[in-house]
C-alpha cells in the first residue's frame, strides 16, 4: 500500500506542475487589469500611484519571474494576501470551509440516502412499475439543470410562498451552526446540490446491480438458504459499488468546493462564492489558491478512490 501511494504521489506531480502552470498564465493573460479594478472610482490616482501598485503587487515583472516567484510561494503554502479583501488567502478560506463543509457533506449524504436504494430497488423491480418511475425520474433529474432548479426553489418556495429563506445561512442578528434557523437555511442549496447525484446513482447502480444479481457467487448464496437481505446486502450491493466509489472521485474537492454556482444562487458564503468573487476582481491570489487547493484535494482523492476500490471488491488488489 506504501508503495502504491508512493508512485501515485510522483505521478501527480507532472500534473501539479502543469495545474499550476494553467493556472498562472490563465489568470494573468486574462484581459482584465487588476490594478484597474482596485482603483476603479478613484479619481485622485495618479499614475505613480498605479506604478507603485505594481510594483508591490509584483505585476511589473516578466511573466517568467512571476511565475519563479508564485512557485516558491506555492512551495511554502504562502498564497500572499487578496487584492480585494486586503486580508490573507490563507485565513478567508480556512473562514469559509466551515460553510463549505455544511453545504457539501449534507447534501452527498442525503444524495446517498436516496440514490443508493433507488437503484437496488429498481434492479429487483426491473420492468415492474416502481423500476419504469425510477428510471424516468433519474433521466430527468439528470436533465435539470441545478441552477434553474435552485432558481426555481428561490422564486416560488423562497419569494412567492415564504416557506424557505431566499438567502445566507442564517437571518440578521443571530449567528449560530447547530439551531433550526440555520437547518431552514441550508434545506434548498442542499436539495439542489444533491440532485445531481440522486439523479445519477440509481442508472449506474441499477445496471451494475442487474450484472451482479447473475453471478454465480450469488445463486450459491441463494442455494445455501440465505435471506434475501443478507444476499442483497453482503453480496450484491457492496460488490456494485464500483461505479459509486468511481462518481465519488473528487470527493474532497467536492466537499471543500462545494459548487460556485449553487453557492451564488442562494447567496451561502462558502469558498464557491469566494472564488467566484476572486474570478469576478481579478483576485491572482485568491483565484490560484482556490485552483491549487482543488487540484490537490482531487489528486488525494483519486487516491482514496483506488483504494476504496480494494475496499469494496476483495478482487482488486491495490500494489
Amino acid at each position: 500500500m506504501g508503495r502504491f501511494i508512493a508512485r501515485r504521489l510522483v505521478q501527480a506531480v507532472p500534473t501539479l506542475f502543469g495545474i499550476l502552470l494553467l493556472t498562472f498564465l490563465l489568470s494573468r493573460l486574462s484581459p482584465a487589469d487588476p490594478v484597474k479594478l482596485m482603483v476603479a472610482g478613484n479619481f485622485d490616482i495618479t499614475p505613480e500611484d498605479r506604478a507603485v501598485l505594481y510594483h508591490d503587487l509584483g505585476l511589473d515583472d516578466p511573466l517568467p519571474i512571476q511565475f519563479v516567484h508564485f512557485l516558491g510561494d506555492v512551495a511554502r503554502l504562502n498564497f500572499g494576501n487578496s487584492f480585494y479583501y486586503h486580508r490573507p488567502v490563507v485565513e478567508l478560506i480556512g473562514e469559509r470551509i466551515p460553510n463549505s463543509l455544511q453545504l457539501s457533506l449534507l447534501s452527498l449524504l442525503l444524495a446517498l440516502a436516496i440514490g443508493v436504494p433507488l437503484g437496488v430497488i429498481a434492479a429487483y423491480n426491473r420492468g415492474k412499475l416502481a423500476d419504469h418511475v425510477i428510471r424516468i425520474t433519474s433521466v430527468a433529474g439528470h436533465a435539470v439543470p441545478t441552477f434553474w432548479f435552485g432558481l426555481l426553489f428561490v422564486t416560488i418556495l423562497g419569494v412567492q410562498l415564504r416557506w424557505f429563506p431566499i438567502g445566507s445561512m442564517n437571518v440578521v442578528g443571530v449567528d449560530c451552526v447547530f439551531c433550526w434557523d440555520r437547518l431552514w437555511h441550508i434545506v434548498g442549496p442542499v436539495i439542489t446540490l444533491s440532485l445531481t447525484g440522486i439523479a445519477a446513482y440509481p442508472r449506474y447502480l441499477r445496471t451494475e446491480v442487474l450484472e451482479i444479481i447473475r453471478q454465480d457467487y450469488v445463486r450459491t448464496a441463494q442455494s445455501k438458504g440465505l435471506r434475501d437481505r443478507s444476499i442483497a446486502v453482503g453480496h450484491v450491493l457492496r460488490n456494485s459499488l464500483i461505479p459509486v466509489v468511481t462518481l465519488l472521485g473528487g470527493i474532497l474537492t467536492i466537499i471543500l468546493g462545494g459548487s460556485v454556482v449553487i453557492e451564488r444562487v442562494f447567496n451561502w458564503p462558502g469558498l464557491g462564492r469566494l472564488l467566484f468573487d476572486g474570478l469576478v476582481n481579478k483576485d491572482y491570489p485568491m483565484v490560484q489558491a482556490s485552483v491549487i487547493i482543488g487540484a490537490l484535494l482531487l489528486l488525494v482523492s483519486y487516491i482514496l478512490r483506488d483504494i476504496a476500490y480494494a475496499w469494496v471488491d476483495p478482487r482488486i488488489k491495490v500494489r
